[in-house]
């Protein structure tokens, strides 16, 4: 940086300093305007990503589910919820005879109080999947483990997941599994779920407190909750649930296609709402930082008329101003974003029923770019708010604005 440069920002830094208040508050205007612009564009990519990262990655077109189930195509789909549901296994060869299925595959519901890893006593979602027809976890194995697990060990999804986890012991119910591997993130309730064999996880419901009483007269083995089905490509799924519906089996097709979509449509309106009251916001933030430049301005007019009279081009006031406004506006910009992303977790979990966010979606990545777009929100938000009255400062003749200003 040569002499002027360093000059030029001294001077930036000098004027910033000495009016501390009307600094602070011009910071303090800009954080909050990029606090919640980053909270909001957080968790709208949280919520986008975490059901593309779903339809990309669930697998399955259609969930068959009890016909009486209270159980909705969200929770199952995109919580971790413990659903109790339950129907005979032998609706498995039922289901064999529909047209249009190209894989199926069943699984058993669970659930536990969680020892480890989570918050003691939180219950967490186990389910028996069927390696021999599964296509829902196979694409996220690795060889070793496509052809199943043996009854001690343990696959967790991705919201499980610490460094000394996978490779070590996990305690469910006073049994001890081992954990051989995470799943990547789905953005599904995959992601909050712990998952073992078949039978292990019938055989887990006899040794659940909560679980327990409800087969007393009954055996669990001969029990499934839900079969997953693929179709096959060209197959409506509005048709297919008509079929479920006229077979007259005590079974009902919920859509994983519908659940997306209906998820997204609210999101969209919610966002829309969320964006409008941050467009709000925005829009008092320049208001009242376009008032304070204008304000800084006119108190300034001798400084700048003095500046002028020493030599200074129009460009270099010009500069000077924008260079004073822009420094405030990132200053505000990084604590914004910081406060946001530090704010994000939480704010998660307190949204993550609402909207059926899965932790694991929000990532480094994602957070870093949300955090960049604040920053970059802030230089602009600065820029625009003194564009005004720094071209009209610059342009201010020397003479004049020494004689109708003070200096401060």
């Amino acid at each position: 940086m040569n002499k002027g440069g360093r000059k030029k920002e001294m001077l930036i830094w000098k004027n910033i300093a000495r009016r501390r208040t009307q600094s602070a508050l011009t910071v303090t205007i800009t954080m909050l305007t990029v606090l919640v612009f980053v909270v909001v564009l957080g968790v709208f990519q949280t919520v986008n990503k975490g059901l593309a990262l779903s339809e990309e990655r669930l697998g399955a077109d259609a969930v068959l589910v009890p016909k009486y189930a209270a159980a909705k195509g969200d929770d199952l789909l995109f919580t971790a919820i413990p659903e109790n549901i339950y129907m005979p296994i032998e609706m498995v060869e039922e289901v064999k005879q529909f047209d249009g299925i190209a894989a199926m595959t069943p699984q058993f519901y669970c659930q536990t109080l969680a020892l480890s890893c989570c918050e003691p006593g939180e219950e967490a979602r186990i389910i028996g999947y069927d390696p021999a027809t599964d296509f829902i976890l196979k694409p996220h194995l690795d060889e070793k483990y496509q052809n199943g697990i043996s009854p001690d060990e343990m696959i967790v999804g991705r919201n499980f997941e610490d460094d000394d986890l996978v490779g070590s012991n996990y305690l469910v119910l006073s049994k001890k599994f081992n954990v051989v591997t995470a799943l990547p993130p789905t953005g599904a309730g995959m992601d909050g779920t712990l998952f073992m064999d078949f039978r292990t996880a019938q055989d887990m419901c006899l040794e659940s407190e909560v679980l327990a009483e409800s087969w007393k007269t009954r055996d669990p083995h001969d029990y499934i909750s839900v079969i997953m089905v693929k179709f096959e490509d060209g197959v409506d799924g509005e048709e297919f649930v008509k079929q479920v519906d006229a077979s007259g089996l005590e079974i009902k097709c919920l859509l994983t296609g519908d659940t997306i979509s209906t998820l997204q449509g609210q999101l969209e309106v919610t966002m829309k709402v969320m964006f409008a009251l941050w467009l709000a916001s925005l829009l008092i933030a320049v208001l009242a930082l376009v008032g304070r430049f204008n304000a800084l301005a006119k108190e300034r007019k001798k400084e700048i008329g003095l500046l002028r009279a020493i030599g200074l081009k129009k460009s270099q006031v010009f500069g000077l101003i924008i260079g004073e406004t822009c420094t405030m506006a990132l200053m505000g910009g990084v604590l914004g974003s910081a406060l946001a992303l530090l704010a994000m977790d939480p704010i998660i979990e307190m949204l993550k029923d609402a909207f059926k966010l899965s932790p694991s979606v929000w990532s480094p990545t994602l957070a870093m770019l949300c955090g960049l777009a604040g920053i970059a929100l802030a230089a602009m938000l600065g820029f625009a708010a003194a564009v005004a009255p720094a071209l009209k400062s610059a342009s201010m003749d020397p003479q004049a604005a020494i004689t109708q200003g003070e200096v401060n």
